[in-house]
Parts: structure tokens; sequence; C-alpha cells
């Protein structure tokens, strides 16, 4: 599955309708307000508890608290169009939920 981001959304490729919207430092479902997950510093948290899904260190999508190299931001962006405006933790949080 390819993705794009462009205008906050983000979009599975060639297709109109959003999987999901980016707000503030939350990743919600489709156009409206239900969380997916949400991001403090470089954690990943499921829906907007405090468990902890994944954390981005030194460039590499990592393991709940742990440092347990899941992927790699660099090779993840390459399935993302547009993703240079993501931060590193947004695009650990779309490789965890919509590309995994």
């Amino acid at each position: 599955m390819s993705l794009e981001y462009k205008n906050e959304k983000l979009y599975e490729r060639y297709k109109s309708h959003p999987l999901a919207n980016i707000s503030r430092d939350l990743l919600r479902e489709g156009r409206g307000s239900t969380v997916i997950c949400n991001i403090k510093d470089d954690l990943v948290r499921d829906k907007r508890g405090s468990t902890v899904i994944c954390n981005v260190k030194n460039g590499d999508v990592r393991d709940k608290r742990g440092s347990t190299r899941k992927a790699k931001i660099r090779d993840i962006r390459k399935e993302i169009k547009n993703s240079e405006s993501l931060a590193d933790s947004f695009v650990a949080a779309v490789w965890h939920y919509f590309l995994r």
C-alpha cells in the first residue's frame, strides 16, 4: 500500500477519501475526530491513553519503550509521498497503523 500526505491528511495513493488526518499531536481516523493515537516527544501512544506502542530514536522505529528496532524511518518515508514535512514520530505512527 502506498500512501500520500497532503493538506494535513493521509490518503491511499490515487484515492480521494482520507485514511487519517493529523491535528496537533493526534492522528485521527478518516475525516472524523476518532483518535487513533497521540504523540508525545518521541513516543507513539495508543488512542488518548498512555500505553506506548513504539518510539523513535536515531532514525529508527523501536519497540515500545525498548531498543529493539522494527523499521527505519528512511525506508518508511519512501512509502509515503510528500512525507518530508511530517515529523519522524508521525511517520512511525502511520507505519505502525497503516503500512506494517
